[in-house]
């Protein structure tokens, strides 16, 4: 007799998830047993049970009938410990104890076995198959002891040992392999910050949380843990808790978020009540998303943390890293890159049509106006990365790249310059691109500069130094060229 089999129910977030199922096989031989206390013909010598955690036999929706598995099936899942325990009092040899054996149910026989010493650990193979030798015959308590992280334990099962061969009729397997499932968990976590500008905007962090396959769930909680520099929008009362595809939950009475504290860091903790794991039920190939707004304060990565614990599956974890950092203008004069030019006024844009055009610049603490100070320098602290978006690195062809796009509004009295559009990224924390616009003395009337993306106009420039349209440079560059 085996209670241990059930069937696959699929993969979820590429975990598969399987809940293990308590069944009775051997009805039919004991409906062709004796009524009356008889004996059964077991086979002699020490029997064998073998445990395949993590897989299962075919076909999956059948019960369990202690044969090995197929040839090429997969390898059991690592990190899977049981102990098995005899269950004092039965003689399976007859039919009265057999019948006993089969009407036991797990908790049952856990009071029986209390005080009965245990087996632990079992061989451990290469296919991560457990095996416990060396056993007597008799009715077996199977109680998984630990499961690797988002995993939860299988509940306990019995097995008989021997038991009658499936097909051959009068025959006994002496080596019984049973294939326990544990229902798994997993987690992924993801950031929105493709529409991020700079410091202060919002970043949106959302994680996926899997729902184990099981029937009953002791608890479920998931920790949000930020990384330093990285703020609220907000409170914890704004965290967006919901199941896919179900209705809405209700705060307070499905859950609770509370700002907390994790390994010094701050953090949001969701934690489902008794109400909210009964809808967690309802459908556990749906997810638990769980969202909530933040912002940075500072040029930096941001790697935040989200861990799920589920019953006694252990934590399971995903990180998820949002990337801010500085840009800066220089200007000089002309043939004489010591001679740094201050009071030249600058706007950023996003895209090189909006510069051109003169229309939405980005907006700082103090307005859309940067302007060079005494050492001809702008520096704009905090941008979010050109090669960097959502998570994800991105190539200068991919759409959530982004280019950042320098104007010259003006520059001070008694100088001129081009009319260009300097265009640069931002792909360090602490390592600016710096754009470069160089200026020259007046002689004539000042030009004025376009603000409606008129052409560039045509002034000779002298000492070797051309500013093409566009053109980036890193400052270490040009002044080799120049002082060259």
């Amino acid at each position: 007799m085996t209670r241990a089999d059930g069937g696959q129910h699929g993969a979820k977030m590429g975990v598969s998830v399987a809940l293990l199922t308590i069944v009775a096989f051997v009805f039919g031989v004991i409906g062709a047993a004796p009524a009356q206390a008889a004996d059964i013909g077991f086979p002699e010598g020490p029997k064998t049970l073998v445990i395949h955690p993590g897989i299962e036999p075919e076909p999956s929706d059948e019960p369990g009938t202690g044969l090995p598995p197929t040839a090429g099936a997969p390898t059991g899942i690592a990190g899977h410990t049981f102990e098995v325990q005899r269950v004092p009092g039965l003689k399976l040899e007859t039919t009265v104890d057999w019948n006993r054996a089969v009407g036991m149910t797990p908790g049952e026989a856990k009071k029986l076995v209390a005080k009965q010493p245990a087996i632990e650990g079992g061989a451990v193979a290469a296919d991560n198959t457990v095996a416990f030798s060396g056993l007597e015959t008799g009715l077996y308590l199977v109680t998984e002891t630990a499961a690797p992280a988002g995993s939860l334990r299988a509940v306990p099962f019995l097995v008989a040992l021997p038991l009658p061969h499936p097909t051959k009729s009068g025959e006994w397997l002496t080596t019984v392999h049973v294939y326990p499932k544990t229902a798994a968990v997993d987690v992924k976590l993801g950031v929105r910050d493709a529409a991020a500008v700079t410091c202060g905007d919002p970043v949106i962090w959302s994680a996926m949380n899997a729902i184990p396959d099981v029937t009953k769930l002791s608890s479920y909680r998931v920790q949000h843990i930020l990384a330093p520099g990285v703020k609220l929008l907000g409170s914890a009362a704004d965290t967006v808790v919901e199941i896919t595809g179900q209705p809405a939950l209700r705060a307070g009475v499905d859950y609770t978020v509370e700002a907390i504290t994790v390994d010094g860091r701050d953090a949001l903790e969701t934690v489902f009540t008794a109400a909210g794991i009964e809808k967690l039920l309802v459908d556990t190939n749906a997810e638990v998303k769980i969202s909530y707004d933040s912002f940075v304060s500072a040029a930096g990565e941001y790697t935040n943390e989200v861990r799920l614990f589920a019953g006694d599956a252990g934590v399971v974890t995903d990180t998820a890293t949002t990337k801010f950092g500085p840009l800066r203008i220089l200007v000089h004069e002309k043939g004489n890159p010591k001679n740094l030019i201050a009071g030249a006024d600058f706007r950023l844009y996003t895209s090189e049509a909006d510069a051109r055009a003169g229309k939405n610049p980005i907006t700082f603490e103090d307005g859309a106006e940067l302007r060079t100070n005494a050492d001809g320098l702008i520096t704009i602290p905090c941008l979010r990365f050109s090669n960097f978006a959502d998570g994800l690195d991105r190539k200068p062809d991919d759409d959530l790249y982004r280019n950042y796009f320098a104007k010259p509004i003006s520059y001070p009295a008694g100088w001129t310059g081009e009319d260009v559009i300097l265009k640069g990224s931002v792909s360090s924390a602490t390592d600016p691109e710096t754009l470069l616009a160089v200026v020259w003395k007046a002689t004539g009337p000042i030009p004025d500069l376009s603000e409606t993306g008129g052409k560039i106009a045509a002034f000779a420039l002298l000492g070797g130094v051309l500013l093409s349209v566009g053109v980036v440079v890193l400052l270490r560059k040009r002044r080799e060229q120049q002082e060259a």
